[in-house]
């Protein structure tokens, strides 16, 4: 319950885009998600198994993360003459 309130508090006092911020919290389960279970599989012996799971693991990240980037391309565009 604390870290709901603190998740509330602190998107209110730096004006952070919810949606945002919900979307950074899923890449860093997924980033930690993603190593674990690579580390799990290296110590398996299974090296092949690992470097895919890592490599689905990115383009999870970089998929979820379209909306930020295109957020951040607008503002470039708005920006820039």
């Amino acid at each position: 319950m604390a870290l709901f309130s603190y998740y509330k508090i602190f998107r209110k006092k730096h004006g952070v885009n919810g949606e945002f911020l919900g979307i950074l919290i899923k890449i860093t389960g997924i980033s930690f998600l993603t190593e674990f279970a690579s580390s799990v599989c290296k110590d398996a012996g299974e090296t092949a198994i690992a470097n895919k799971v890592d490599l689905s693991g990115k383009v999870i990240i970089v998929a979820i993360s379209i909306p930020i980037i295109s957020a951040l391309l607008e503002t470039l565009i708005k920006v820039l003459p």
